[in-house]
């Protein structure tokens, strides 16, 4: 048990040793680094929460002073091959013993032929500076062909739900079944027992 009136630290006040620093100006701050050559990224995000992307027209954000490089996620792709999906890493002996099925859909950096939800990075700009690629990042014009939005668990797994991963065909990402104990001869006795399933969602 701690002794509280020989404790430095509980019970008081501690002393902010930042306050000097900051309130004469002199904080520093990860957008205060200026380093040779530095360049600048801007995110140009979705406003559709999902959708299929028709067209992302980047040539006036590239003519913009001070733009090094705009991409998309079909630049991206051409330079750096996806990542594959991968399943969850599992300790062996749970993927044996549990049934289950568990999808692990690709993150792209990049957005590419859609968008899944709002905020979704499709493009980005960089440039010598940020506020350059801000202003450039203003001029990207994104046409996505909006799809439904999925925001209801139990809606999501209805029959007819849009798909938001159709690599899948279908919205449940995983699913796990575990027994205990005697579930065949407690079930045949007319024995009362609650399940609950476990299920993850989009």
């Amino acid at each position: 048990m701690v002794n509280a009136e020989s404790s430095r630290f509980i019970g008081r006040s501690m002393q902010r040793r930042e306050d000097r620093r900051l309130l004469t100006g002199r904080g520093q701050f990860i957008a205060d680094l200026a380093l040779p050559g530095m360049l600048h990224a801007v995110f140009v995000r979705s406003q559709i929460a999902h959708g299929r992307i028709r067209s992302i027209d980047v040539a006036r954000a590239a003519a913009m002073p001070g733009v090094a490089h705009v991409l998309t996620g079909a630049d991206l792709q051409r330079i750096v091959p996806p990542v594959a999906g991968a399943q969850l890493s599992l300790p062996s002996k749970w993927r044996t013993q549990v049934q289950h099925t568990i999808h692990a859909p690709q993150q792209p950096m990049l957005a590419v032929e859609k968008v899944r939800h709002v905020g979704e990075a499709v493009a980005v700009v960089v440039a010598e500076s940020r506020y350059q690629a801000q202003d450039a990042a203003e001029l990207v014009s994104v046409d996505i062909d909006p799809l439904a939005a999925v925001v209801d668990s139990e809606a999501a797994l209805a029959p007819g739900a849009q798909i938001i991963h159709e690599e899948y065909a279908t919205n449940l990402i995983g699913e796990f079944a575990v027994e205990k104990g005697q579930v065949a001869a407690a079930l045949s006795s007319g024995s009362h027992l609650t399940f609950e399933s476990q299920r993850g969602f989009p």
